[in-house]
């Protein structure tokens, strides 16, 4: 996966889901995290929910979540 600029895309809306949230990578202030973007508000919010950049453009780049690993 490569990673995309938030200048150019955001994750696309979840298709038939009424609170659209994608959960990302993505890098912000020198760091890798797990935020999720808010298609109602068009901002990140943190893992709880609550909004936690107003501006998209503060996180530079993003990309989809890896799938998890397979346990069995």
């Amino acid at each position: 996966m490569n990673w995309i600029k938030t200048k150019e895309q955001q994750p696309e809306r979840q298709i038939n889901v009424r609170y659209s949230q994608v959960p990302c990578l993505v890098y912000y202030k020198k760091q890798v995290m797990i935020l999720q973007f808010n298609h109602e508000h068009e901002c990140w919010d943190d893992e709880d929910g609550d909004d936690y950049c107003c501006d998209i453009e503060s996180v530079e780049y993003w990309m989809p979540l890896p799938e998890p690993p397979s346990v069995g």
